[in-house]
Order: structure tokens, then C-alpha cells, then sequence
């Protein structure tokens, strides 16, 4: 089995959590809650299409064949969730006035060539999810805008990216360091330059603004995210303390994802915070 590969990435353009991913030549499966997996196989040679789903406790369509017996059996042993995350290869919006790391617009695996880049523009979330609401923004709990706090959010950082906006690749390694891979707008000062850790935004939006505002808008929306960040193996403890209360306040969406954390800091608060989907869920039912 040493052909198997366990990882996870993220999903970008907009952040929607991580996905699990098990890989095995002519076989790829895929989870967002490491409970229902979507295996794929080679279609002619070229391309995944979608064959089945599989879970452990046998709920799913995957019919074990001679072909299937190796890549059902990769399933059944795979290692702890959450997988490690594979995709430092990083495409960063570079903020105007230093030229460093302002919010996360891509991501992919080591051995994949980057991308061009084609697009500068973050988005928070889809257009049409309007469940972002910023306590910064409405501090009763009713929206003050018509526009919506994702768009606001978007605003911020088109207006910090400037009017040309400039996007790099970076290669992180596993302590967390970058290394420019293209000149972003030409600049050759750009390509090849190493960045430490610190100089990353740790999340998905840099949380250093000078307005208390914005400042106070990307840290409700990373609140809002919580759950899905949770499942990142690289946090600060602060930040994962602070996450783990700001999830708890999600518990539906909490739940979806809790066989994807790597940690709990909090047990007792996350397990109430559990108790109290699983309610939800028997009562919807």
C-alpha cells in the first residue's frame, strides 16, 4: 500500500473548509467531513469522473470488485483525520503599499507548476451566501447595510490590494516560510524572495489594519470560518483557542466537521457545542 497518499487542501475562491483526499493510482477519493467519500476513478486515462461513495459503516454505493478491493481497503486504514495539508503552493493578493501577503486567493500541490495568474480578485463567499453578518457592522445583531458584510469585506480588500492589483506565488515549507516563485507585476525584487512565517496572514486575510473597522470585520468573518479552520493543523494555540469559541457558536456547522479536527483545546466546550447539533438534528428529523 505504499502507493496510497492521505492529504488534505483547501478549498479557495472562496474559502469553503478543507477536503480529505485518498489517492491510489487510477483512484481518488475525496471527503469534507471524513464520513462520506466520493471516489473517483480514471476515465480513459485522462480525467476523474465520478464512481461512487463510500463509508465505513458500509451506507454507501462503492462495490468492492477486484479492481476496488486495494482502494477500499486504503479506505478502511487510512490514517488520523485530519489529513496533513498538501497544498503549499500559494497564490497570494499582495497588499499595495508593501507589496506583502494581504488575503489567500489559491492554493495547490508541491509537485503541480503553478498556475499563471489570471485573477486578483478575493472573494469572501459565494455570491449568493448572505450568512456572513459582522458584529463589528451590526453590534445588535440586524444588519445596518444593504450591502452584504461579505461584500464589504471584498471591498476592503480590493481597496488595500489598490488600483493594479498584483497576485504571487509563494512555496511554503513546514516551518511555515514562503518563497516567491514569479515577479507578480514585473518586479523582479519579487521572484525568489523569502518571506518568514510571521509575514503570512496565519488565516486567510491579513488582521493587521489601520482602521479598527476593517480590522474588526476580517477578524468576524475568520470568526464566521471558525469551523472549517479549526481543521488546519498549523494554528497558534491562541488562534485555536479563539476559533474553538467562535465554532461553538456554530455548532451545525461545527458538527458537520468534527471528525476533521486535530485538536481540541476546549473538550468540554466543543462537546456541549456537539450535544446541542446532534438536538438540533433529532428535532428536524
Amino acid at each position: 500500500m505504499d502507493e496510497v497518499r492521505y492529504y488534505s487542501v483547501r478549498r479557495l475562491s472562496p474559502y469553503q473548509g478543507t477536503v480529505q483526499v485518498v489517492e491510489l493510482p487510477g483512484f481518488r477519493a475525496m471527503s469534507m467531513d471524513g464520513e462520506t467519500w466520493r471516489v473517483q476513478m480514471f476515465k480513459q486515462g485522462v480525467r476523474f469522473s465520478t464512481y461512487a461513495t463510500w463509508r465505513a459503516d458500509g451506507r454507501g454505493d462503492l462495490i468492492a470488485t477486484a479492481r476496488t478491493e486495494a482502494f477500499v481497503e486504503a479506505l478502511h486504514r487510512h490514517p488520523a483525520l485530519p489529513f496533513p495539508l498538501a497544498d503549499i503552493l500559494e497564490l497570494w493578493l499582495l497588499d499595495a503599499k508593501e507589496r506583502m501577503p494581504l488575503a489567500l486567493l489559491a492554493s495547490t500541490l508541491e509537485h503541480m507548476a503553478p498556475p499563471r495568474v489570471t485573477y486578483t480578485t478575493w472573494r469572501a463567499a459565494l455570491a449568493e451566501d448572505e450568512g456572513f453578518v459582522a458584529t463589528s457592522l451590526a453590534p445588535s445583531g440586524a444588519p445596518v447595510s444593504h450591502v452584504p458584510h461579505h461584500e464589504v469585506l471584498n471591498r476592503c480588500v480590493r481597496k488595500a490590494a489598490g488600483a493594479q492589483p498584483v497576485a504571487q506565488w509563494f512555496l511554503r515549507d513546514s516551518r511555515g516560510r514562503g518563497v516567491g516563485l514569479n515577479d507578480g507585476d514585473g518586479d523582479p525584487a519579487l521572484q525568489g524572495r523569502e518571506l518568514d512565517p510571521a509575514q503570512f496572514p496565519e488565516l486567510l486575510v491579513r488582521e493587521e489594519w489601520e482602521s479598527e473597522t476593517e480590522a474588526g470585520l476580517v477578524r468576524d468573518y475568520h470568526d464566521w470560518q471558525a469551523p472549517g479552520l479549526l481543521t488546519h493543523t498549523n494554528l497558534r494555540r491562541a488562534t485555536r483557542a479563539r476559533l474553538e469559541h467562535a465554532a461553538c457558536r456554530q455548532a451545525g456547522k461545527l458538527y458537520r466537521v468534527h471528525r476533521l479536527l486535530p485538536e481540541l483545546l476546549d473538550p468540554d466546550l466543543i462537546k456541549v457545542a456537539l450535544v446541542e447539533a446532534v438536538l438540533r438534528r433529532a428535532g428536524a428529523s
